[in-house]
């Protein structure tokens, strides 16, 4: 039977109140952790935790685009679950557009929530894990780092950068204790996903139909991944089973990336 049992961990998931987060969220408290669900939407992540359990979820409302709010985050965690043993990078989504008029604000939004937050959470909670000898990274850096889109750039850098991250540091630490990781999802079901394909239709002037179509044709499998396919894998390397797994990137992506 696969060793995926987390009872007595405690999880910090940041974008925990929709989408792959809240995904991952779920997949951890179903496999015995606790779990820290972080973001802006207090009505969103309020569902969630009575979705989960109040006895093994907690809310935390903040934006991790702002520092300090890490700090917050680890010690409302650790004031209500004692410790923090994993922690998953979900949070942060960004904007595109033609690279010649797209404005700063948008590079700068993108790499405040993606990369910087992502930045600041590890390093508020790596000496915590390094002391106890055992911690967990997974950072959620889409499939854009792995597919040149000038339309994209803003994303596909951030998660670039996510990639390297990871790298360099479970290069670092993994003797340590402490492995990190990251997926690359490929296009996922969520509001964001229908979103860009609505804009796509508008933008060329084809139906919904035609531009889902395209999008799809792209992936070797001929699905879209579910925030569920993605949580299974942070599940997966947050587990037991993956004690020898760290600095890799994992594409869930239906064979799209060559």
């Amino acid at each position: 039977m696969l060793a995926l049992d987390l009872d007595g961990r405690i999880a910090i998931v940041t974008g925990g109140s929709k989408g792959i987060g809240l995904a991952a969220a779920r997949a951890l408290a179903a496999a015995g952790a606790s779990v820290a669900l972080i973001g802006r939407d207090a009505r969103a992540l309020e569902a969630a935790v009575g979705d989960i359990g109040a006895d093994k979820a907690l809310a935390l409302v903040h934006d991790l685009s702002l520092p300090g709010s890490e700090t917050a985050v680890v010690q409302e965690t650790q004031a209500r679950f004692g410790r923090v043993d994993l922690l998953v990078n979900a949070a942060g989504a960004s904007g595109g557009g033609d690279f010649l008029t797209l404005p700063d604000a948008v590079w700068q939004q993108s790499f405040e929530l993606k990369v910087m937050a992502t930045i600041r959470m590890i390093r508020a909670l790596l000496p915590l894990m390094l002391a106890q000898g055992w911690g967990r990274v997974v950072s959620i850096a889409g499939n854009s780092a792995l597919h040149n889109n000038a339309a994209m750039l803003p994303g596909a850098m951030a998660n670039t950068t996510l990639i390297a991250l990871t790298k360099g540091l479970s290069d670092r630490h993994a003797g340590e204790g402490v492995l990190l990781n990251c997926i690359s999802p490929g296009p996922t079901l969520t509001q964001r996903l229908s979103d860009v394909i609505d804009g796509v239709a508008a933008g060329e002037g084809i139906s919904r139909a035609a531009a889902e179509a395209r999008l799809l044709a792209q992936t070797p499998t001929r699905r879209f991944c579910t925030p569920q396919d993605v949580a299974r894998v942070v599940l997966f390397l947050c587990s037991p089973l993956t004690r020898n797994i760290s600095g890799i990137n994992l594409t869930v992506d239906g064979g799209a990336t060559r």
